[in-house]
């Protein structure tokens, strides 16, 4: 049963509704009022859809209505049967009345065995299509749900592959990409962050790898300063153990630091060609200078020159190295900067310590410049392999990044498709699991309207709706719903002029043996909720678990004929599980009241709501209230004119004053009935009641001129004369009543 009407949007006047918390429940008889035009027959006509789950004429409706099973929104079908009495079905089944109207199969009281089984294959089939329907509507929630899951990960993708909403990865793609995903495993945090630092790169240039300096000594070819290096401590050791053949003297022997000043001086005397010596001033003695020349002898100045030719091979090996600087690294990928750094602090540490063993070499050569004259064993070392495997490592790391820059378009779009297969991977657990279910219901679904093993009948949808039709041709009769018209009809209008005749396409209406012409407004009326009334009765309806929704079944009916519409449905629809009444007239409006309040025991569960319409900047709009307590407990209606005019308030617009005059005019007519009971024109009964002339002229003029009932034309006046002439009529109505 429906229980809250909760929002509707999109369907005419009730452009967006939603429902507030003093309208009451919906209940098993319904009751709602509202003003011609207010948005009843809009209100039905949702209702009449909800078997079909939406409104061909609306397609941008949106609903929310609840229920004891669940929600209905746009798209679900409600699981009860649905029958509307509205234009909308006046004009579908009645038209003009042109031509017949359809049949209305009724059971015949023969063949009950054929309608049990009739009866069985219908519950049969509608326990089915419940469980279709149940099914459809899990499938639809779970490839909604399937459908979050994949545009959720398509935006991560997206975000992740571009550094904001990649508008161009959609959740298509998502779902294409993990139709073609392979097994594999996620990435771990590193591999992840890789990635992500890889496709949010620019490509940077490649950069030409660390060279070892070449070093020119003398007129030589150059050579790698780090093989200059390499070799000098070996051949410092081989000059340590060489000497040179001389008489020695042995105080410049022991002395290695005079030895050697003595012999720059030895150098200095000859290049100046001194006599005497330039620290004494005294000639030097010829035997002297003869054991000096014997001391560093010509062998000893070759072994001089070959170390001194070492020295300046050593230190343009230590220039060299000197030179040897790493590219920056902000040149580099920043993926390999951490590791670059590494190689760099590597390269210098090397560096340091080649540059410390050389040093070492240098004193040992210095050492063999004092000591030529004898030979001893030197240790040295200029090891270069350390600072060999640095230059390795980083022209690796420069290689890795030369190797990244030349296949840049190509690794973007790996990482790419590595952040997306993880990303895919990471939701594969709920997809799969949501594609299994989604597969088990269509199984189940395919098996419910098909049929096969399994079942109880084996037999499909199709296989039974044949068998129910061929049976219901052998209990159903045509002919018994023309007679049930014509007798509600005889007796709805009191007269038996009018009859339904059931021909092979249908029934005609006759008057007197012919086709009946030009009827009447109020006959067409008639026939037309007639006809509802006993379709209710057809074999497509079971009216206890069916819902009937009725919209002013007495447009166009006098005032006699609106008893028998009430007694008619009354009588006709109270069986219903759900019943909805629309009306527009007080009178209908009490009758059905008072039929309401006096259903006896559990069964008389009842809502009384009304249709309020306003106007808004952005045009009418339609709400649901409470039925106000006037109407209800009041006998007339009078007493809620009344209330509309003792509290009205004019807003300045002419939409919001134009119903006003009319209603001032039946709150006048109706005072002075009771106060001038006479039969009187309005004007002399007015003109009889002791009040103010000049605002008794105003309120005539008021309610006479400017209510629809004159047909006069439009009185701009109306806007500034609305809450004048209210504020007089009530005026009157409390001086005439305090008299």
């Amino acid at each position: 049963m429906l229980t809250q009407i909760r929002r509707i949007k999109n369907l005419g006047v009730f452009g967006d509704y939603s429902r507030s918390p003093e309208v009451p429940d919906l209940n098993r008889y319904n009751l709602i009022y509202g003003e011609n035009g207010s948005g009843k027959t809009t209100l039905s006509r949702l209702l009449a859809c909800l078997e079909e789950g939406e409104h061909a004429d609306h397609p941008d409706l949106e609903f929310t209505i609840e229920t004891q099973s669940g929600a209905l929104a746009r798209g679900t079908r409600y699981g009860r049967k649905v029958r509307a009495f509205n234009s909308d079905f006046i004009e579908a089944n009645i038209g003009g009345l042109d031509g017949p109207l359809r049949h209305i199969l009724i059971l015949g009281e023969e063949n009950k065995l054929v309608a049990a089984e009739i009866k069985s294959e219908i519950d049969t089939r509608d326990a089915r299509l419940r469980r279709i329907a149940e099914l459809d509507a899990s499938v639809a929630k779970l490839e909604t749900e399937r459908g979050r899951l994949f545009s959720g990960i398509a935006k991560t993708i997206g975000e992740a592959t571009s550094g904001a909403t990649l508008r161009s990865y959609r959740k298509p793609d998502a779902e294409g990409a993990f139709r073609n995903l392979t097994g594999g495993e996620q990435l771990s945090d590193e591999e992840l962050a890789l990635h992500h630092t890889t496709v949010h790169q620019d490509m940077m240039p490649s950069i030409v790898q660390i060279q070892e300096p070449s070093v020119r000594i003398g007129v030589d070819e150059p050579e790698s300063a780090i093989a200059v290096a390499r070799g000098t401590a070996l051949r410092a050791c081989d000059l340590a153990a060489e000497s040179a053949q001389s008489n020695v003297l042995e105080r410049l022997l022991g002395k290695p630091d005079i030895a050697s000043w003595v012999e720059q001086g030895i150098s200095l005397h000859g290049r100046h060609s001194s006599e005497t010596c330039e620290f004494c001033a005294r000639p030097m003695p010829a035997e002297r200078l003869a054991a000096l020349a014997d001391h560093f002898s010509a062998e000893d100045q070759r072994l001089k020159a070959r170390i001194e030719r070492e020295r300046d091979r050593l230190s343009a090996a230590i220039e060299g190295l000197n030179r040897i600087i790493a590219p920056d690294r902000l040149a580099l990928y920043s993926e390999l900067r951490d590791s670059y750094d590494a190689a760099t602090k590597e390269l210098d540490a090397a560096l340091i310590e080649l540059k410390a063993r050389l040093g070492e070499v240098d004193a040992t050569l210095t050492s063999k410049l004092a000591n030529r004259t004898r030979s001893y064993e030197a240790t040295a070392s200029s090891d270069t392999a350390r600072l060999a495997q640095s230059f390795t490592n980083l022209n690796a790391i420069i290689e890795r990044h030369n190797e990244k820059t030349a296949g840049f378009d190509s690794a973007r779009s790996t990482s790419r498709d590595a952040i997306e297969a993880h990303y895919l991977r990471s939701i594969k657990g709920q997809a799969d699991e949501l594609a299994e279910r989604i597969v088990a219901a269509t199984v189940e679904i395919a098996l419910l309207r098909n049929g096969g093993e399994g079942l109880p009948d084996v037999r499909g949808i199709a296989a039974l709706n044949a068998s129910i039709a061929a049976k219901q041709a052998q209990v159903s009769n045509e002919h018994k719903g023309g007679e049930n018209l014509t007798r509600d009809l005889c007796q709805f209008l009191g007269r038996t002029d009018l009859r339904f005749d059931s021909g092979v396409d249908g029934y005609h209406v006759m008057r007197r043996g012919r086709p009946a012409r030009r009827l009447s407004e109020g006959e067409k009326t008639a026939i037309a909720f007639l006809y509802f009334l006993v379709q209710l009765t057809d074999r497509d309806f079971d009216m206890s678990e069916g819902v009937v929704v009725i919209d002013d079944p007495i447009s166009s009916l006098d005032a006699s004929a609106i008893y028998q519409a009430f007694s008619f449905l009354k009588n006709r629809t109270q069986g219903a599980k759900q019943l909805f009444i629309l009306t527009h007239n007080f009178e209908f409006l009490r009758l059905v009241i008072n039929w309401l309040q006096n259903i006896p025991g559990p069964r008389a569960e009842k809502t009384f709501t009304m249709v309020l319409c306003s106007e808004t900047e952005e045009g009418r709009s339609a709400r649901l209230a409470p039925l106000d307590r006037l109407l209800i407990d009041h006998a007339t209606e009078y007493h809620y004119l009344f209330k509309v005019l003792h509290t009205f308030k004019s807003d300045g617009t002419i939409l919001g004053c134009y119903h006003v005059p009319n209603i001032a005019r039946k709150v006048l007519e109706t005072f002075l009935d009771f106060h001038v009971p006479s039969n009187r024109s309005l004007h002399r009964k007015l003109e009889e009641t002791d009040f103010d002339p000049h605002k008794k002229t105003a309120i005539y003029k008021f309610a006479n001129d400017l209510s629809h009932h004159t047909g006069k034309s439009f009185d701009p006046a109306l806007v500034a004369e609305t809450q004048k002439n209210t504020i007089y009529l009530l005026e009157m109505i409390e001086a005439v009543v305090d008299l």
